[in-house]
């Protein structure tokens, strides 16, 4: 499936940049940047955190090389667009670093809005033609960055699912806020359940303590009736009694004679 596929593929990212990582271990200078280009090129990276934070690799800023430290940062955590606003200052993308460019911005883009517009994805990844979009989406889900469908109709992406990116210094405040926020919601979920679970098991309790309480109030009636039974109201009215009582039988009608045709005739 394409969430299984999007699991295996950032779980081989991690793999893959390892041995960047291990590379870049003890170079220095030019030869980080080698390394960063061979990365940004890879085909099966996709997350960049562990080169970034590299000392080797930071040691490159304010450098002359300081331009291929903040393009490892756009592809860490920026976005084409944000390359192309600056992209005189930095250095030049080949093909394949393009498009894992796009890709990325895809995803960040999918992990903002369930429904992403044509039109979005138009401008942030400056691809016009319909056909070019749709065969960087189609690359972006083989990749297993996102799940989703390419509704062609109404000229939307629908999102089911997106991977992570790497997360800026800058923006871990405000994901610990995120986190606290969603913390505190989960709390109050549970003690509403929990409100809840006590006030059915009360209620529960109330309805078998009523039930009981019919119940003794009838075998208590049944108890009296027993050992009593001239407390029976009578009903059949006062100064009546059924052995007193005279019933009034229709009378029987007399048989009649039937007289043979004829007969007392003279």
């Amino acid at each position: 499936t394409q969430e299984k596929g999007m699991e295996g593929t950032m779980g081989e990212d991690h793999q893959a940049l390892e041995q960047f990582t291990l590379l870049a271990k003890s170079l220095k200078g030019r030869a980080v940047v080698g390394i960063i280009q061979q990365t940004l090129s890879s085909k099966r990276v996709f997350v960049f955190g562990e080169l970034l934070a590299m000392p080797n690799v930071q040691a490159l800023r304010d450098t002359e090389h300081h331009s291929y430290l903040v393009l490892l940062e756009l592809f860490a955590y920026g976005s084409y667009s944000q390359y192309k606003a600056q992209a005189e200052s930095l250095p030049e993308l080949n093909a394949q670093q393009t498009l894992k460019l796009r890709q990325l911005s895809i995803v960040s883009i999918a992990r903002e809005r369930k429904v992403v517009p044509y039109a979005v994805l138009h401008q942030e990844l400056d691809v016009p033609e319909v056909r070019a979009l749709e065969d960087v989406i189609i690359e972006t889900i083989y990749a297993g960055l996102v799940a989703g469908k390419m509704d062609q109709k109404a000229k939307v992406f629908r999102v089911s699912r997106a991977a992570a990116r790497d997360v800026a210094v800058q923006d871990v405040p405000a994901m610990a806020t995120k986190l606290k926020q969603w913390a505190a919601t989960a709390d109050n979920l549970v003690a509403a359940l929990d409100r809840n679970r006590q006030l059915g098991s009360q209620l529960r309790q109330e309805k078998k303590d009523r039930a009981a309480a019919l119940e003794a109030t009838v075998a208590e009636l049944k108890k009296n009736i027993k050992d009593a039974p001239d407390l029976v109201p009578d009903l059949r009215g006062p100064g009546t009694s059924y052995d007193a009582m005279d019933l009034e039988r229709p009378k029987r009608r007399g048989k009649r004679s039937r007289m043979p045709f004829g007969r007392g005739r003279d």
